[in-house]
Formats: structure tokens, C-alpha cells, sequence
């Protein structure tokens, strides 16, 4: 008996210098916090979650970030025809990223579309970069499928990823063809209506809408994980807002939310990615704006105008109240109870990442249509898109905004 008094008498103690431990890294991070440091501020707080994790015996992984996209090339074509109500469409893309690690990333993707369309009016245009020539009176609407899949490559260094691409297009299928790291597949319903006035109507200009639900699966044969897609649907917006903590403005598309299953395909995280596009002249949406504002340089800040921003959040699923709140979202996806409680937890319990890049676009389109509710005609564009990073900025669980200084160097 004396021994057993001895042995939780020394767990008191023990209990104690721990208390007095964690009094000690809170007043640290306090400090950090004061003097505007938020890097040392997020150590020291993650360390003492650590800490307390080891304590409760539960597993306590270390949280890795992955390297940013530093610069990408964006080469995507697209080619549709029209016979009579039906619309069939291919869109080929290659898209090349250059990561803060030194790594090339390669994704080429195909996606083909088809469906039903209506349609009035008609359309003949040349567009070269910007200028066009020709005119556009339609009015049209549909609901197309669309099914795509792709691969992803990683190379290291430039000549290494140009010699990839040559490979690639030298073995466009069949066995010949280098094992990808990544592969995924996609399909899904695309809604679509658009009605264009002309300028010198009374109403002017064009009104049109895009909504897209897909779902889509990718496989990392790398590290085995594989990782569900689905649109979030008409709460992305609000979604993406209460997890950054301010206005998320328009959306390129839905946020998408991830599934991530292990090799013994077992749930370990759910995430959430989003990306608009800020226009000359146009400000940055307040959530992104404030959370690069607290981390980057202001001066790269100064000027919005010709933006594309993004935003990621990965949250653990065994944390249980991201579970919980996973799961009312998946019963209610619509509901703005249901949204709120799973940004809320987003906020808190995440690790967020924010990026603003600068974009340069150049495209070319030709096209001819003609349609009285039957559409006869066909369109082809090719576009490349180029981005540059300009800011970088992350938030671990409970922690403070900091600049990626891995990504900015």
C-alpha cells in the first residue's frame, strides 16, 4: 500500500512539472505573438500540442507541408461540334508547374463531354488574342456529361521534364508509356445556359451560368493513398469564407472536397481547395487579402488586379469534431447549418494555405454555329495560361498566418 501511495505520488509530481511546462511554452508563444513573430509563436504552440498528444498515448504524426507551385504553363485545347441537339466536346490540357522544391510537376488530362443542347440565334468569330472579329447572337442551354481522366509526372529539373513531354507525346498509349505517379478519372454533370443580348440591345451584355457536379477518384501510387472529389455545391462560397475568416468573393468553379483513404483504405483526411481570379483594376477578396497581408510582403499586395488566388485546408479525421462535422455536411450538403459547422471547424482545426499568383493569358478561337432549336456547327480554342507566385501563406490548427518562406525564397 505504501508503495502505491509512493507511485501516485510521484504521478501528482509528474502532473505538476508538466502543468508548469506547459505554463512556461504558452508564455513563450505569447511573447512570440507579441513581437509579431508568428513562426516562432506556431513551433512553440505546435510542440506543445505534441506534447500533450504524447501525454493521452494516442498517435502523434508530424504535420509535413507540401511544396507550393512556384510557376505553371497551362496548355489546353478544346474542340466541339453541334449536330442538331447533341453537343459533343474534347478538352485536352498539359499542365506544367515548377515546385518551391526544385521538382517539376506534369499533369496531362483529357476530358470529353456530351449531351443535349438547345439553342437560338447564331455565332461566327476569330479571336486572336484578345481581338475579335465576327458576331455572336445565341441563346442556348443544356446539360451535358462529362467524363475525364489523367496522369501526373514528377521530374527533376527542366531538361528532365522536357524530356518527359517528349516521351510522352512519342508514346501517346499502350505500354511504352512511363509509368505516371498519379493517376485519376472524373465524371459528372455540367449544366450550362447563356443568353447574349448584344451590345446594342436594351439589355446588353451577357448572362450565363455554369454548375458542374462531379466526382472524381485519384490514386497516389506513390504513397498508396486514394482520394475522393466531389463539388461542393452552391455552399462552396460560404464554405471557403468562414474557414478563411472573411469574404471569399466568386469562385473559378466549386471548392472541392477530398477523402483521403490510406493503404488499408481507412479515412485520414478531408480536404478542401478553391481558386478564383481577380480581374485589372478589381480588389482581393477581404479573407484571402487579410490572410497574405499578415504574412507576405505588402508591396507584392499593392496591386490585386490580374490575380489568381487559392486556398487549401487539410484537416485530420480522426480529429472528432472535424468527423462529426464531416458528417452532418455529407447528410446535408445544402444546409447552412451544416456549412457553418464544417468551416467552423476548417478555421480552427486545419492547416490552411493561401497563394496569389500573377497570370498572363493568351488564346486563339474559331468557331461557326448556327441554331433555331436545332444547332448546327462546331468550335476550337487553344489557350495558354501562365502564372507566377507573388505570396504564400499558411496556418497550422489554432495557429497564427505566416509567410512560406519555402516557397518565396
Amino acid at each position: 500500500m505504501r508503495h502505491l501511495r509512493a507511485e501516485r505520488g510521484q504521478a501528482t509530481v509528474d502532473y505538476v512539472a508538466l502543468l508548469a511546462l506547459l505554463a512556461v511554452l504558452l508564455a513563450a508563444a505569447a511573447a512570440g505573438t507579441a513581437i509579431g513573430a508568428p513562426g516562432v509563436a506556431n513551433a512553440v504552440l505546435g510542440q506543445l500540442r505534441r506534447a500533450l498528444c504524447l501525454v493521452s498515448g494516442g498517435p502523434c504524426p508530424l504535420a509535413a507541408s507540401d511544396p507550393c507551385t512556384v510557376a505553371s504553363r497551362r496548355d489546353a485545347r478544346h474542340v466541339a461540334v453541334d449536330l442538331g441537339i447533341v453537343r459533343l466536346d474534347e478538352t485536352r490540357v498539359v499542365l506544367r508547374e515548377r515546385l518551391s522544391d526544385g521538382t517539376i510537376r506534369l499533369t496531362v488530362s483529357w476530358r470529353d463531354g456530351a449531351g443535349v443542347e438547345a439553342a437560338a440565334g447564331g455565332e461566327a468569330k476569330v479571336d486572336v488574342r484578345g481581338h475579335e472579329i465576327g458576331f455572336d447572337r445565341e441563346a442556348r442551354a443544356g446539360a451535358p456529361g462529362v467524363l475525364g481522366h489523367g496522369e501526373v509526372y514528377y521530374a527533376r529539373g527542366e531538361r528532365a521534364a522536357d524530356a518527359l513531354l517528349r516521351e510522352l507525346r512519342r508514346a501517346p498509349a499502350g505500354s511504352d508509356r512511363p509509368r505516371a505517379s498519379e493517376v485519376f478519372t472524373e465524371g459528372g454533370v455540367r449544366g450550362l445556359a447563356r443568353v447574349d443580348a448584344g451590345a446594342s440591345h436594351a439589355l446588353g451584355g451577357r448572362l450565363g451560368g455554369l454548375a458542374e457536379a462531379t466526382l472524381g477518384v485519384r490514386h497516389d501510387r506513390r504513397s498508396g493513398e486514394l482520394t475522393v472529389a466531389l463539388t461542393a455545391g452552391g455552399g462552396a462560397s460560404g464554405l471557403v469564407s468562414i474557414a478563411v475568416g472573411g469574404e471569399a468573393g466568386d469562385l473559378d468553379g466549386d471548392a472541392v472536397l477530398g477523402l483521403t483513404l490510406d493503404r488499408g483504405h481507412r479515412p485520414v483526411a478531408l480536404t478542401v481547395s478553391a481558386a478564383g481570379t481577380v480581374a485589372a483594376g478589381a480588389t482581393m477578396p477581404s479573407g484571402i487579402a487579410q490572410a497574405l497581408e499578415r504574412a507576405a510582403d505588402p508591396v507584392k499586395q499593392g496591386s490585386a488586379g490580374g490575380r489568381r488566388w487559392e486556398f487549401g485546408a487539410r484537416a485530420d479525421l480522426t480529429d472528432p469534431g472535424i468527423a462529426r462535422a464531416w458528417k452532418a455536411f455529407r447528410r446535408s450538403p445544402a444546409s447552412p447549418v451544416a456549412i457553418r459547422a464544417l468551416g467552423e471547424q476548417l478555421r480552427d482545426h486545419a492547416r490552411l494555405d493561401v497563394r496569389s499568383y500573377r497570370l498572363d493569358n493568351s488564346s486563339s478561337r474559331v468557331g461557326a454555329e448556327i441554331a433555331l432549336g436545332l444547332k448546327l456547327g462546331g468550335e476550337y480554342e487553344h489557350a495558354i495560361d501562365r502564372s507566377r507566385l507573388l505570396a504564400a501563406a499558411t496556418r497550422p490548427p489554432f495557429g497564427l498566418w505566416e509567410a512560406r518562406l519555402d516557397c518565396l525564397a
